[in-house]
């Protein structure tokens, strides 16, 4: 696919069919996600795949105990998708390294649309770090989720702000 047709045709999916994610797809797609740039070279992310569907129902079901109304749609989502991808990072300068993190995970979504790939960024996921870092024994920062799956219908196009309200020329 364009590059032009893949960023017009991204979509935050929340309804994923029940086919599954191959491993060899899956691993395509981190690897668009490490070849994005990062501050100094540095490559802070660490990703942790989730396919078990008993492990992906127990951190739903843990978010959901932690959380408001708002969030039992996207809990919905984490048990229905494929794969979750859940995004960890070596912290050590804040904004760079956490930019640098949201690189990886827009080569992630854009190279899972350009393989037909529905994806939903969950930045809920936060709540539960600090259970996560312990469940993955991990002494790393949690940034965000990933959704991965297959869907059979992708939402249509979300308005947009014009290029005119968000910058300026000098």
């Amino acid at each position: 696919m364009e590059l032009s047709t893949v960023i017009e045709e991204r979509r935050s999916v929340r309804h994923y069919n029940n086919k599954k994610l191959e491993r060899k797809t899956v691993e395509d797609i981190l690897k668009y996600a490490i070849m994005s740039p990062s501050a100094k070279n540095r490559q802070p992310w660490y990703f942790v795949v989730v396919e078990d569907q008993n492990k992906k129902e127990s951190i739903a079901d843990l978010l959901e105990q932690k959380s408001s109304d708002e969030v039992k749609m996207t809990c919905n989502v984490m048990r229905e998708c494929s794969t979750l991808v859940l995004v960890f990072a070596d912290i050590e300068d804040m904004i760079m390294d956490v930019v640098s993190v949201g690189a990886s995970i827009e080569n992630m979504i854009l190279r899972a649309r350009d393989l037909d790939v529905a994806s939903l960024w969950i930045g809920f996921i936060l709540k539960i770090e600090e259970e996560l870092k312990k469940e993955f024994n991990l002494n790393k920062r949690l940034v965000s989720c990933i959704a991965l799956g297959y869907t059979d219908h992708f939402p249509s196009k979300r308005p947009r702000k014009t290029l005119f309200e968000v910058s300026e020329w000098h």
